[in-house]
This record gives structure tokens, C-alpha cells and sequence, in this order.
């Protein structure tokens, strides 16, 4: 337990420390730090849970995920935008100028920029998936071949939501938020069902779990949207936030849940050792990484 508290405020200080910098420094620091833990993330996943342990596998895995955060990122979407607005001075944009003569289509281009660039990553990385699922075919069965054609993708996008709402807001209401949905709803899960707790929710699958204790965890979320919507003045959207709770609570133990029953499949404990006394960045992350992207859509649809 010491142990576990120790890296848990050192982990604390480090998160702490990165988000100050990302704030009052530059938000493509928090990016950076983002798509770092999103390789380790994705290690974990692939070599530790799925068997995989091909290093040009591992290594394109992780340079993808890399690459789809930061082609997400607010910050380098802005400072390409600057950077091509000048298309007379850019070397790439004259060149098609020249050709094209049409600076309209090359503004569309930059508007269009997630619709085009940011697929384009993902089919890359599929196809060179393909290409070492086949040139390593003896090594892949049916789970390996879906876990490293699919979920580097899933968890990229997952930690991509995960910078958005941290970066591209300018204000910690939003992280809060996530952190009142899986953290606060665990904590209060864990109490309630520690005091009071005798329906198993998932037994075979998590144990200690109980359907009291989701109750009050849920519970305890509602009542801390309420406090955060009056803290940061955001009582306009409280009626919106509170309904939304409940689902985002749900989500975030249904990652839990899920998380463990990958663990469980493959009879692994941890999913990592990075943190001593919590485990890997998924053991940590495992309900974060599930509402973070339903979070981020509700942000954008402006319902939160």
C-alpha cells in the first residue's frame, strides 16, 4: 500500500507538472507527453497482453500512434494553417499553384485536413499491418491478427480525444470532468461497495465489483458535476451534464470491465510494471481512455 501511494503522488506531481507546462508554456508539450504514454500504452498492449514481440511490429505500432496524435493536435493543425497561408512564399503550395493556379482548392485542402491526412495514417498503418500479419503469418492467430490490425488504432484515437480535451479548451473544466467520470465514479464505487456492497456486478470477470457500489459511484459523479458546473460557471450546461453522467459512468466501468477481461483471457495480472504498485498505463487509464472519446463529441456538439 505504501508503494502504491508513493508512485501514485509521484505519478500525481508528473501529471501535474506536464498539464502547468502544456497551460502556460505551449499545449503541444501535454501533446507530446500524450503520445508518448500512448506507445507505451500500446506496447503493453501488444507485447505484454497479445504475445506480439516482432520489434518492427511494435516499433511501426508505436511511430503510428505518434503520428495520428499529433496529425490530430489542435496546435500542429493551427501552425500548418500559418505555415501554407502564404502559399506565393511555401515552396510545396507554389509549386501547385503553379500548376493549378487555383488558391482555392489549396485552402480547401487545410480545411479539409482531418478528412484527408488523418485517414490517410490510419490506412498506412493498416496496410503495413497486413503486410507483417502475412510476413510473419506463422506468429499470428486470429486474436493477434485483430489486436494489431485494429486496436493501435482504437487506442490512438482514444489518447488523440484525451490531448483534445485537454489542449484544445484552454480551461482544466473539462479534464476535470473526465477525472469526475472514471476516477470520482471509482472512488465512489469502491467505498460504497467496500461499506455496503452485496450484488456482485461482474463476477467472473472483476470480483470485488458490485452493483451497489457502481450505484454510489455513479452517484457521487452526479454530485460532483454539480459542484464542478458551479465552480467553473457552467450552470447553463448542468441540466445537460448532469443526464450525461450517468452514461459516461457507465462507459467508463464498462472499460474497466474490459480492460480486466483482456487480462483475464490471458491470464495476466498487470498489463505493465511501469508504475510500481498500479501496474501499466492501461491498468491506470483502462476507463479514461474508454469515455475520452465520447467526451470529446459531446464537447464538440456543445451538450457538456
Amino acid at each position: 500500500m505504501k508503494t502504491r501511494i508513493i508512485s501514485g503522488l509521484v505519478m500525481g506531481v508528473i501529471v501535474a507538472a506536464v498539464l502547468a507546462l502544456g497551460y502556460f508554456v505551449n499545449s503541444v508539450i501535454v501533446t507530446i507527453a500524450i503520445a508518448a504514454i500512448s506507445v507505451i500504452a500500446i506496447y503493453e498492449l501488444l507485447h505484454n497482453a497479445a504475445g506480439i514481440t516482432n520489434k518492427v511490429c511494435l516499433a511501426g505500432a508505436g511511430v503510428f500512434s505518434v503520428l495520428n496524435i499529433l496529425a490530430r493536435d489542435y496546435y500542429v493543425q493551427r501552425f500548418l494553417r500559418v505555415e501554407f497561408a502564404d502559399t506565393g512564399s511555401n515552396k510545396l503550395f507554389g509549386y501547385f499553384s503553379s500548376v493549378t493556379s487555383d488558391v482555392i482548392e489549396q485552402k480547401m485542402w487545410i480545411n479539409n485536413y482531418k478528412e484527408t491526412v488523418i485517414p490517410l495514417i490510419a490506412v498506412i498503418y493498416f496496410f503495413f499491418a497486413v503486410i507483417m500479419i502475412l510476413k510473419n503469418h506463422k506468429d499470428f492467430g486470429l486474436p493477434r491478427i485483430v489486436t494489431f490490425s485494429a486496436m493501435p488504432i482504437v487506442l490512438s484515437y482514444a489518447f488523440s480525444s484525451l490531448n483534445s480535451i485537454i489542449t484544445e479548451q484552454g480551461i482544466i473544466y473539462y479534464l476535470l470532468m473526465l477525472l469526475n467520470f472514471s476516477s470520482i465514479c471509482d472512488m465512489g464505487a469502491y467505498f460504497v461497495g467496500v461499506t455496503c456492497g452485496k450484488h456482485k456486478l461482474c463476477p467472473n470477470i472483476s470480483p470485488k465489483k458490485t452493483i451497489e457500489g457502481a450505484i454510489g459511484g455513479i452517484v457521487s459523479s452526479l454530485v460532483f458535476t454539480v459542484v464542478f458546473a458551479f465552480a467553473f460557471g457552467m450552470t447553463a450546461k448542468l441540466v445537460t451534464s448532469l443526464i450525461f453522467t450517468v452514461p459516461l459512468c457507465i462507459v467508463g466501468m464498462m472499460g474497466d470491465l474490459f480492460a480486466s477481461s483482456i487480462k483475464r483471457s490471458v491470464n495476466l495480472k498487470d498489463y505493465g510494471s511501469l508504475i510500481p504498485g498500479h501496474g501499466g498505463i492501461l491498468d491506470r487509464m483502462d476507463s479514461i481512455l474508454m469515455i475520452a472519446p465520447l467526451l470529446y463529441l459531446c464537447m464538440e456538439i456543445g451538450v457538456i
